[in-house]
């Protein structure tokens, strides 16, 4: 896991709010000429696919352009990410749905901070330029994992129990014991080696201590990314 994967990344708090990654394509996609006034440079380059930005506004890039390099009209998306060197957009091109036409995945970096990394993952397909709907790993997450307080022999334990999976117990101190993990601060999408998307929603205590990670796997379905498969790891101690 590189920096931008960090539990604890740079002191600077850049928190946005994390409005997760499910889209209705028709709303967010523009077609229009690329203006590159905030970003005369690509924000980044992968082979001929470069990302442009149109504009720039507090640390944050808006409206992000996507040059295949075809000499037609760019694709410019209702995106952010960050401005911030080390925090680029990720580009990958992967066959998610088995056509045989490779899809576009682009990877960006919504906000980041001390215990704080937020990315949105988004899937255009190529052959029709449509984007794709990612279901929301986020509110997946909440729905699928919770937390309780367990008492036993004398003791009090932290577990995190996952539908229709053996609840995983946390290694919690003593004065966390009544302290529930929340899930929010730290959402990381990436393309597998196994070329497959994956998400990564830490579980973390108020003082941003991530004390565990659900792992999301995601399939193309219906027409969309969906989630395949929730399991949940505890952080050891």
């Amino acid at each position: 896991m590189n920096h931008r994967r960090k539990m604890t990344v740079f002191a600077t708090i850049l928190l946005l709010e994390a409005t997760g990654c499910a889209f209705n394509p028709s709303a967010s996609i523009q077609k229009s000429t690329p203006s590159v006034e905030a970003s005369v440079a690509p924000l980044v380059q992968e082979g001929k696919i470069s990302l442009y930005a149109s504009e720039e506004k507090n640390g944050v890039y808006h409206n992000i352009a996507i040059d295949e390099g075809q000499g037609e009209q760019a694709q410019q998306y209702d995106w952010e990410t960050v401005n911030n060197p080390g925090y680029e957009p990720m580009i990958h091109e992967q066959d998610l749905n088995g056509d045989g036409q490779a899809e576009m995945i682009v990877i960006t970096t919504k906000g980041y901070g001390t215990g704080v990394y937020i990315s949105e993952a988004h899937v255009i397909e190529t052959k029709e330029q449509t984007e794709i709907t990612v279901e929301d790993a986020l509110a997946y997450t909440k729905a699928h994992v919770s937390f309780s307080v367990v008492h036993q022999s004398g003791t009090a334990s932290v577990k995190a129990t996952v539908t229709d999976q053996p609840a995983v117990e946390l290694s919690l101190k003593a004065t966390d014991k009544n302290e529930l993990p929340q899930f929010g601060n730290i959402i990381d999408y990436r393309l597998d080696e196994d070329h497959t998307l994956t998400a990564e929603v830490a579980a973390q205590l108020a003082d941003g201590e991530a004390v565990g990670t659900a792992i999301l796997h995601y399939q193309w379905d219906a027409g969309a990314m969906k989630v395949s498969r929730i399991t949940f790891e505890a952080v050891a101690s």
